[in-house]
């Protein structure tokens, strides 16, 4: 007679398995940022990042309306959810510009040294002290960036700059997750998202605005191609990437969760293969490659 597992033991492996779901369509959605930046380029770094938080926040607000959380904001202060607004604003507009001088094989994995400094950081602010495998892991991110931008055959004053805004845009998301970290844990998700998103926006807009005046052409920078990527920006690796990464982490180990994103570099370099032909030079694959297992190593316990 075939005996059937209880009910409650079975419900970690569901949870288990949704959260491997959320957390693989999440990558892939989020795989596809640097792409709609490129596709984009008609318009400036700083209005790209105003857009994708419009859209962003105008989707998930609806779903803060019957919150009563909004009553939490205030215990947490409007000012801090400013400041931490203000943190995002920054690694959006500079991982915005890092896309318009380097390659998306350079910006991806640079992008992702926040994890190094998020540890670094933690060590130094919370008292939170490295593992062995972190300094490791740590050595070998280093020792990728060398490969990636000291041996590369087509290594230029461009790219160099490009690769500088890509580490600019990983201290503010290192710094974005380091002083966020109580307040995401107070506040439900779309509330938080909402407040934060939108007060990202608020920091962008007049440099949004100076841009477009700048530009001389105003509107007409917004053809249907640089729309559609914008709203496609806004929609699937903000709104849909975010809010199923968040889903992934209430049902698996966080650090188990943020490997698996960590794939948003392979993804971001296959789509730029396939879509804008941008072939990854070897030293490129080299030293991502090497950087990945530096990352790893920094996020695995």
């Amino acid at each position: 007679m075939e005996t059937r597992r209880p009910v409650e033991l079975e419900q970690p492996r569901v949870d288990y398995l949704a959260g491997l779901g959320f957390a693989f369509f999440g990558v892939l959605a989020v795989s596809t940022s640097a792409v709609f930046i490129r596709l984009a380029d008609g318009v400036s770094a700083f209005e790209i990042a105003f857009w994708r938080l419009v859209v962003a926040t105008s989707v998930l607000l609806p779903f803060t309306r019957s919150s009563r959380a909004w009553g939490v904001v205030r215990d947490v202060g409007w000012m801090r959810l400013a400041l931490y607004g203000g943190t995002l604003a920054v690694h959006f507009v500079a991982y915005n510009a890092a896309l318009r001088f380097a390659p998306v094989a350079h910006v991806l994995p640079l992008l992702y040294t926040s994890t190094i400094m998020l540890a670094a950081l933690s060590a130094l602010t919370l008292g939170e002290p490295l593992r062995r495998a972190q300094l490791v892991g740590i050595i070998l991110v280093l020792l990728g960036v060398i490969v990636l931008a000291g041996f590369e055959p087509q290594f230029n004053a461009r790219i160099a700059l490009g690769d500088s805004l890509a580490l600019v845009s990983a201290a503010a998301y290192a710094a974005y997750s380091l002083v966020g970290r109580r307040e995401r844990t107070r506040l439900p998700l779309f509330v938080y998202a909402v407040a934060v998103y939108g007060f990202a926006a608020l920091w962008v807009l007049p440099f949004a605005l100076v841009a477009a005046i700048q530009s001389g052409a105003g509107l007409a920078r917004y053809d249907w191609n640089v729309v559609i990527a914008l709203l496609g920006l806004g929609l699937i690796p903000n709104t849909l990437g975010h809010t199923l990464y968040n889903a992934s982490v209430r049902r698996l180990n966080a650090a188990v969760a943020n490997v698996i994103y960590t794939q948003e570099i392979t993804g971001a370099i296959i789509l730029a293969w396939l879509i804008l032909g941008e072939i990854p030079s070897t030293n490129a694959i080299a030293g991502a490659g090497v950087m990945l297992l530096g990352i790893l190593l920094v996020l695995l316990r």
